[in-house]
């Protein structure tokens, strides 16, 4: 899909979101005017009440708009998280309205219960505007709700509970007035006249508390980044099922913005591992979280662990590693229930004996401390130069390397691949044919075995690598 496309997509759903807003508002705004009109020209307390609830609908409406457009803008150097957060600012700022005109509802109508009770007048424009605005709120209600469910929108959610709210108080005053009304023709209880307006408008009040609470107390959890309170340990599960985490090691930590979950983990991956492979499993720790959460963003933080069976050589390894430290020539031996390590300590040569000293007690000291049983470690200082060193090739000594490997039982068929002159002396480099089905070590024995006897012949030789080759068939 190309990126002009992607965007589209992208902008369809947020223009639905504002589309459905505006249209709330204005449903809200002529709800409005008609519900106060009738009101005041028969005095119903109910309808006055209704009128200032579906007043407070159209400014909660014109937050929702606002809060709609403000969540579309896409993340800059402040918010890295997106502006999804303002859709439960805006739901918040909604119920406290909602909450500031149930007060005021709520003193009229106790005052008016207790104080001043009295019928209002009906007419049937009474009974026009709250059958209108029934059918208006529910139709608003459906669907402003079934965008909420589609966007994931609190804003919109909390749009469709006002609309909600002021069709079950409509309904509640359209009871009222239909007993004042049937008082004109039945003969009815004075105190049940006089006050059942105020108690519809009462029960308006009730069912805006209801709303408040239940809304306000779902945007404030999301502010405080509240999760279902078995997410942690499904997520947990799931990850520490992926092949190459270790078990134990998992944190995990998950937070909403708007309705995009956030997931940051820490996990353990097997010491020695690749990087690469800790690479792939972030990868699939990262797919595993998408199967539970679908559109989250995770972080996955690695970090190398120990695992229960853990082979002891790759133990003495990480050790090193994380002391920075580089060895070769590892060797591990049970003497009993004891272990002993034996070891070759590549340092810098420019390294003082006391500094090289040091480095080697610290890493013999971790090892003890971190493998059981280990009572003896032997550390061989080798030196190390990682800058080139000149050095030359020597027609002169490469014939004499060659007199020497015929001098020698253990040379046969041992072919000299370079001489190298370096100031230090002779580099050298053999190469011999092995069969392909020899086992490795006694290949090694063979060229440990002719790395000494050339030694001895050749004084002067600093190093000599030998390289084994796979013998080709005879054809």
């Amino acid at each position: 899909m190309s990126e002009p496309e992607n965007r589209a997509n992208q902008k369809q759903p947020m223009q639905s979101k504002q589309a459905i807003a505006r249209a709330s508002v204005v449903a809200s705004g002529s709800l409005t005017m008609v519900k106060f009109l009738v009101g005041f020209l028969t005095g119903s307390l109910g309808l006055l009440a209704e009128g200032a609830h579906s007043l407070l609908d159209l400014v909660s409406t014109v937050i929702t708009l606002v809060v709609v457009r403000v969540t579309a803008v896409p993340p800059d150097r402040n918010h890295p998280y997106r502006h999804e957060r303002a859709e439960h600012l805006g739901a918040l700022a909604g119920m406290f309205l909602l909450a500031g005109i149930a007060v005021f509802i709520l003193y009229h109508a106790v005052e008016k219960i207790f104080v001043h009770p009295g019928a209002p007048e009906v007419n049937i424009w009474s009974f026009v505007v709250l059958i209108l605005s029934v059918v208006v709120d529910f139709s608003r209600t459906r669907t402003l709700r079934k965008a909420a469910a589609s966007h994931s929108s609190s804003a919109l959610a909390s749009d469709a509970e006002h609309f909600a709210n002021d069709m079950l108080g409509s309904i509640a005053v359209l009871i009222g007035l239909g007993i004042v009304a049937v008082s004109n023709f039945f003969p009815l209880p004075a105190w049940l006249v006089g006050r059942i307006d105020a108690l519809a408008a009462l029960a308006v009040a009730v069912i805006a508390f209801r709303s408040v609470w239940k809304l306000a107390s779902l945007a404030v959890r999301a502010l405080m980044d509240d999760v279902p309170p078995d997410l942690s340990d499904r997520l947990r599960r799931r990850v520490e099922s992926v092949d190459g985490v270790v078990p134990d090691t998992v944190i995990l930590r998950t937070r909403y913005v708007g309705n995009r979950p956030y997931v940051e983990v820490r996990l353990g991956t097997p010491r020695g591992a690749s990087l690469e492979l800790a690479h792939q499993i972030t990868e699939v720790v990262e797919r595993a979280i998408n199967v539970e959460l679908g559109n989250a963003e995770a972080i996955v933080h690695v970090e190398p662990s120990a695992t229960p069976d853990e082979p002891l050589a790759v133990a003495v390894r990480a050790i090193a590693d994380r002391l920075g430290l580089k060895v070769h020539n590892l060797n591990i031996f049970h003497v009993g229930q004891q272990v002993r390590i034996e070891l070759d300590l590549e340092l810098a040569d420019t390294l003082s004996l006391a500094e090289a000293h040091r480095r080697s007690e610290s890493l013999e000291n971790s090892i003890i401390r971190e493998i059981p049983n280990s009572d003896r470690v032997t550390i061989h200082l080798e030196p190390r130069n990682d800058e080139p060193r000149p050095a030359i090739g020597h027609v002169p000594s490469t014939q004499r390397v060659q007199e020497a490997l015929a001098k020698l039982g253990e040379a046969a068929k041992v072919r000299v691949q370079d001489v190298l002159v370096t100031d230090n002396g002779l580099v050298v480099t053999l190469e011999k044919d092995f069969s392909g089905d020899i086992p490795l070590a006694e290949t090694h024995n063979f060229m440990a075995r002719l790395e000494r006897a050339f030694r001895a012949s050749v004084p002067d030789v600093i190093r000599v690598h030998i390289n084994p080759e796979v013998a080709k068939p005879a054809k």
